[in-house]
């Protein structure tokens, strides 16, 4: 598997956007200058934060044992949220395994490191597995994910207090803040599929946006909150789960704009393409996606 860390231009067969492909998961900062991705080692053992400032080389800031996942941004460029852990069923698949995964799934918890790399905390604690965190556009609130034996859901942490309000208690993933502040997109389980939801910060407006058969996942704003990135299995799994056994084979990255209307298909290959962010500066040209071959 390669790891490529410095975004690789990509073809596109929409005019109106430039795909890249990069590492685990990546996310730009608010002045579409710095992009934060994740490595792991060979091992599978550690894992590394890196930034790539535009036209330089990357340089990490952070390794962990275990995963770091998902970077986001706070809206002042100054501090990265990431989910850190062991996530088995993640390295399990990195080592080529297929063992059991419990629902705790290794335990992680969301912590928050200066974008140079200093002042790294944990926000949250406890046995739940929580993960996959977005920063507020105040500054001082993230939603985030939890998961185990007992509750499940999305929450919301105040950062200056640490207290946590309960936004969901269904299976719900990969929530995302709106820049605006108003919505937070996520996904939801519903029976055996993955859809696309939105909600506002009260808990107030759930409302669907997709409803497909298979899995989508993996969301992103657009700059002006107008549209959402995201990867969907509806076109069918391809080459990549049946060569690599791919736990998470999703398939294609997507746009819409944020009612759920006006969907269009950005990628049509082989392999899993998944985690796309939006750089800000190019407001409909230029999505990251994470490659897998």
């Amino acid at each position: 598997m390669k790891h490529v860390t410095e975004p690789v231009k990509q073809f596109s067969e929409n005019s109106k956007f430039d795909l890249y492909s990069t590492a685990w998961l990546p996310a730009y900062d608010p002045t579409g200058e710095h992009l934060a991705v994740t490595r792991i080692s060979p091992t599978g053992e550690t894992t590394s934060l890196f930034v790539v400032d535009e036209g330089k080389p990357a340089h990490a800031i952070l390794e962990q044992k275990g995963l770091i996942l998902a970077p986001g941004w706070s809206p002042d460029g100054k501090q990265i949220v990431v989910g850190v852990g062991i996530f088995t069923a993640f390295l399990d698949f990195e080592a080529g395994g297929k063992k059991p995964i419990d629902a705790v799934n290794g335990g992680a918890q969301v912590g928050i490191v200066n974008s140079d790399g200093t002042g790294f905390h944990i926000v949250t604690s406890g046995s739940n597995n929580n993960a996959f965190a977005s920063f507020g556009p105040d500054g001082k609130h993230i939603v985030y994910r939890t998961l185990g034996p007992t509750e499940q859901g999305l929450r919301i942490m105040n950062l200056e207090d640490h207290s946590v309000k309960v936004l969901t208690s269904e299976w719900d993933n990969f929530p995302v803040w709106s820049p605006s502040g108003d919505s937070i997109a996520f996904i939801r389980r519903t029976g055996s599929d993955f859809q696309v939801f939105t909600v506002h910060p009260d808990g107030t407006g759930m409302t669907q946006l997709t409803h497909t058969k298979g899995n989508e996942a993996h969301l992103a704003w657009s700059p002006d909150g107008e549209r959402l990135l995201f990867t969907s299995s509806r076109m069918g799994f391809k080459d990549e789960a049946l060569l690599v056994g791919a736990p998470q084979p999703y398939g294609e990255i997507f746009v819409m704009r944020k009612d759920g209307t006006e969907v269009e298909q950005l990628t049509d290959d082989q392999w899993e393409e998944g985690g796309p962010a939006w750089q800000p500066h190019k407001p409909l040209s230029a999505a990251v996606t994470s490659p897998s071959n």
